[in-house]
C-alpha cells in the first residue's frame, strides 16, 4: 500500500519516523514529510506549502496520514474530495499519538481498518464513528472492498446499510450460489439462489434483468487480452470490447486487467483505452507469450509481425485466468477474455 505522511511539530515528526519504520516493516511504501520551523534541515522537509504537498499526493497515494490537528487536515483535503469510490483513506493523529481518527474513506478506502493498525503501532485509541462499525453490523462497502467487488450504485449501498441499521435482514443472490461463498454468513444477511428475481444485492459478473432497486456488486476478476494494428484508436478497442461483453451478457466493470504484447506498450490508442478505465496495462514479450500453455487461435501473419502466433488470447491467459472467450476480431482489433473461478468471503 502507498502511504504518504506529514507532520507539523517536532513531537509529531518523532512519531512519524517511528510509525514509518513500522509500516515499512509491514511492506508498505511510505513517503515521509515534515513542515515545521526548526526542522528545515531534515531531508524530508517540505519546501512547498502543505496544500501543494496534499495536492501532489491526494490522487497518487492509497493513504494520507496527517500528524497534527484535525482542522488542519480537513482544510488541506477539502478541495480535493470527489467520491467515496476514488478518494484515498485519510487519517489524523495528534502529535502525542493518543488518538487516531479516520476522516475520509473509512470503508471503501480502508481508513477505519488502517486506523486500527496505526493505533496499534502508536499505542493510540482509534476513534471510529461510522454507524455500522460502532453498532458492529455487516458493512456492504467494506465487504465489497475486501472482495474486490465494484459497487455499481453508492446510493443503493447506503440504503442497504440503513436497512441493516434498522435491524432488517438483506437478501443476497450470488452467482454460483453457496459454492461461491467462504466464511460464516453474518446474521444480517440471507443467501438465496442466483435465480432469485428480487434480492437486495446481486453478486456476479453477468447482467440479469433485475429490479432497479437491486444493488449490483461486480467481481473484478476478468482479464482482457488485446491485440491491435498500429494506429488503432481507443474508440475502436472500446467498440469491440463492448460488443463481445454485451453478447456474453457480462458487465464491463468486471474487467480488472488489460494485457498485450510489449510491442504495443507505446500504442496511443491502447494506452488511452486503459487510462479511460484506470487500469494499468500489462505487457509481455513474445518469448514469454510463446511459453503460455493452452490451445490458441494461431495466425501465421501475426507470428511474422510479432514473433508469436496469437497476442490477445495468450496475453489474457498470461496475465491471469482460464481462457473463457476466445479471439474476437473487428476493425483491426482482437480481444479475448480470461478469468478464474472466484469466491466471496465473509469474515
Amino acid at each position: 500500500m502507498k502511504i504518504a505522511m506529514i507532520s507539523f511539530t517536532g513531537n509529531g515528526w518523532k512519531l512519524e519516523k517511528s510509525l514509518a519504520q513500522e509500516l515499512k516493516k509491514e511492506g508498505h511504501q511510505v513517503i515521509q514529510a515534515v513542515k515545521c520551523k526548526g526542522l528545515e534541515s531534515e531531508k524530508e522537509a517540505v519546501k512547498c506549502s502543505a496544500g501543494e504537498w496534499t495536492a501532489e499526493h491526494f490522487r497518487t497515494q492509497d493513504v494520507l496520514i496527517f500528524i497534527g490537528a484535525v482542522q488542519i487536515a480537513v482544510r488541506l483535503i477539502a478541495s480535493y474530495i470527489e467520491s467515496k469510490t476514488s478518494d484515498p483513506a485519510v487519517l489524523v493523529l495528534d502529535e502525542k499519538g493518543q488518538y487516531c481518527i479516520p476522516i475520509l474513506s473509512g470503508h471503501i478506502g480502508g481508513a477505519n481498518e488502517m486506523a486500527e493498525i496505526i493505533a496499534g503501532m502508536a499505542g493510540a485509541v482509534p476513534v471510529i464513528t461510522t454507524a455500522t462499525d460502532i453498532n458492529q453490523k455487516w458493512a456492504v462497502d467494506v465487504f465489497a472492498r475486501k472482495n474486490h467487488l465494484y459497487i455499481e450504485d453508492m446510493q443503493r449501498a447506503k440504503q442497504i446499510s440503513a436497512k441493516i441499521l434498522e435491524e432488517k435482514q438483506v437478501v443476497i443472490a450470488v452467482e454460483g450460489g453457496r459454492d461461491s461463498i467462504e466464511g460464516a454468513v453474518p446474521e444480517e444477511v440471507r443467501i438465496v439462489p442466483e435465480t432469485c428475481e428480487d434480492p437486495d444485492i446481486y453478486i456476479g459478473i453477468y447482467e440479469h434483468g433485475l429490479s432497479s432497486h437491486v444493488l449490483k456488486l461486480i467481481p473484478q476478476r476478468i482479464t482482457a487480452g488485446i491485440g491491435c494494428k498500429r494506429g488503432t484508436s481507443a474508440e475502436q478497442i472500446d467498440l469491440l470490447v463492448d460488443k463481445v461483453l454485451e453478447e456474453s451478457h457480462i458487465n464491463k466493470k468486471s474487467i480488472c486487467r488489460i494485457a498485450s504484447i510489449d510491442l504495443k506498450k507505446d500504442e496511443k490508442g491502447l494506452l488511452t483505452f486503459c487510462s479511460r478505465y484506470r487500469i494499468e496495462p500489462e505487457f509481455y514479450p513474445a518469448e514469454i507469450l510463446k511459453e503460455v500453455e493452452g490451445e490458441f487461435s494461431a495466425s501465421t501473419f501475426v507470428k511474422e509481425i510479432t514473433g508469436v502466433d496469437n497476442v490477445c488470447e495468450r496475453s489474457a491467459v498470461c496475465a491471469g485466468g482460464m481462457l473463457r472467450i476466445r479471439k474476437q476480431a473487428e476493425n483491426g482489433v482482437t480481444a479475448a477474455f480470461a478469468w478464474d473461478n472466484w469466491r466471496v468471503k465473509f469474515e
